[in-house]
């Protein structure tokens, strides 16, 4: 056992090393979506499907698909993200996308076949930071796409969403063909690191997800007069970084009064954004997200009517585009209960928690059923280069989501 472990960890290890390659920075991983590094990935992980048994197909969507064929073509699907942040980790995403490609590996060097066909799916676009949005392939899994929308949205470039789908060699008007037949889809399980400090500290190296927080992602232009430094008094000023500022202030007040929700300004675009000038306009996203759908209401209503008024009464502007909307959910307890029978069963030690952060899973919990499983990210670091899990953690999640397929009822 202990054997087996160590040798589908070195596995793991191996292709995420070599993964993390494929970016466009030096420091970190920057691998955005429809890009040279996404292809590169895409070619990496499809060789890997095929040498793991799986046929291998990319969907309309960017997404990429290998399928192992079992006794019937009720699917189990596995998986998580190819793209990332810029200059993220090696782990996000692609950790998930690897342990399903071993698992289908650790069934077919032995021939195995389970009651339901399994599919290893590497999602496009899930962190949505090139084009707003994020959760691309499992919007289009769900059917939440028309072609009219790729073609509405851009990127800080200028660059449509349709303009860079057909520059990977995609079709925007075929994106309907994304969509699954949710009959035969029997459920989802997603393999993920943390993203955050629990599970380490708790000495825990299995975490169960119970659910999976909402979001509300906003893009705020606040317009007020670029004048001299100098020359202009302090009441005579229009100034669109000190009510950015009063922004950021009022998000983080707001949620520290509302348990276990987050509210984060982490994007400012400033213009002219020169030293001796008064900012003009400042461009900047609100992220906010709660376990609890009446918190996010509640802080959406507050927040953004604290700016309004106070661009108001200032005499600027205030433009708000919400960009995001996602509910929370609650994961299946079905398959909780099978994951925790495995981790008693092998002796690991696992915990319960909640996901701060939006997965693929939250899309697809909606329309499936649907678990997560987290291993321990050293000191809680994700979206940044020290980003770290233990192979071993990962291979141990893999065989706890392999006792938990041959166990479906």
């Amino acid at each position: 056992m202990e054997l087996e472990l160590a040798r589908l960890a070195e596995r793991i290890e191996g292709h995420l090393a070599k993964l993390r390659c494929f970016s466009a920075t030096v420091e970190g991983v920057t691998r955005l979506p429809f890009t040279v590094e996404a292809r590169q990935a895409i070619d990496y992980l499809a060789e890997a499907m095929k040498q793991a048994g799986m046929t291998v197909r990319l969907d309309a969507s960017g997404a990429l698909i290998g399928r192992y064929e079992g006794q019937t073509a009720q699917t189990v699907v596995l998986g998580s993200h190819y793209d990332s942040v810029p200059r993220g980790g090696a782990f996000d995403g692609v950790a998930g996308v690897v342990c399903g490609l071993e698992l289908v590996r650790e069934l077919a060097v032995t021939g195995r076949r389970l009651p339901w066909s399994l599919e290893v799916v590497a999602t496009n676009d899930e962190e949505g930071v090139r084009f707003g949005g994020g959760f691309f392939s499992s919007k289009a899994f769900l059917g939440l796409w028309q072609p009219a929308q790729l073609a509405a949205i851009h990127d800080g470039e200028g660059i449509s969403l349709a303009a860079a789908m057909r520059g990977f060699g995609l079709e925007p008007e075929q994106i309907g063909q994304a969509v699954w037949d949710l009959t035969n889809i029997r459920c989802f399980i997603e393999i993920h690191c943390e993203q955050g400090p629990v599970l380490e500290q708790q000495q825990q190296e299995i975490g169960i997800v119970s659910g999976i927080v909402g979001m509300r992602r906003y893009a705020i232009s606040l317009q007020g007069r670029p004048d001299h430094a100098g020359t202009t008094p302090m009441t005579m000023r229009t100034d669109a970084l000190a009510l950015a500022a009063r922004l950021i202030s009022k998000a983080e007040d707001t949620a520290l009064a509302y348990p276990g929700a987050v509210a984060t300004v982490g994007f400012c675009d400033i213009r002219p954004n020169v030293v001796n000038t008064i900012a003009g306009q400042v461009v900047c996203s609100l992220d906010i997200r709660s376990r609890w759908e009446a918190d996010i209401q509640a802080m959406e209503t507050e927040i953004l009517g604290f700016i309004r008024n106070l661009a108001r009464t200032r005499q600027a502007g205030c433009e708000v585009n919400r960009t995001l909307t996602v509910q929370p959910v609650e994961l299946d307890r079905t398959l909780q209960g099978l994951l925790e029978n495995s981790c008693r069963r092998r002796g690991y030690a696992f915990g319960h928690l909640p996901s701060g952060a939006g997965h693929d899973a939250l899309q697809l919990a909606t329309a499936v059923a649907t678990a997560m499983v987290f291993v321990p990210s050293r000191q809680g670091r994700s979206h940044c280069p020290e980003e770290y899990s233990d192979s071993r953690h990962l291979a141990k999640a893999v065989l706890a989501v392999l006792d938990t397929l041959e166990n479906l009822p």
